[in-house]
């Protein structure tokens, strides 16, 4: 009796047996494309990333820019017939000011506590 149950189960299962692999396999696919390794859901995330890095080097190209601007203020500035321009005296003068807080014989300097304003 227990075999005839068996068998009658076998015919009715087998031809859901396929199908059930293919709908798995299907789930499986659909799985990896959103969420797997190379996913929708990832390529959005590194999109966002190397969008990032973009903005990043942007701004390390726009800082290296500006430091090759003060270098060459400070050096001297290369002429086109190969002679060097004397070094900017106003723009290191402002550097040493700025950077050191020197002041010259009588100057006198006032702050402004721009944190906390008075109200």
């Amino acid at each position: 009796m227990v075999t005839l149950v068996v068998g009658k189960l076998k015919q009715r299962l087998r031809p859901l047996l396929l199908p059930g692999l293919v709908g798995l396999v299907l789930l499986y696919t659909a799985d990896q494309l959103l969420t797997g390794e190379r996913g929708i859901v990832t390529w959005r995330v590194m999109k966002a990333q190397i969008t990032d890095l973009d903005q990043q080097v942007s701004d390390l190209k726009h800082d290296i820019f500006r430091l090759e601007s003060h270098i060459a203020r400070l050096r001297g500035i290369k002429e086109t017939d190969g002679s060097l321009t004397p070094p900017d005296k106003d723009f290191i003068d402002e550097l040493v000011r700025r950077e050191l807080g020197y002041l010259k014989p009588g100057e006198k300097v006032i702050l402004i506590n721009t944190l906390n304003p008075a109200p």
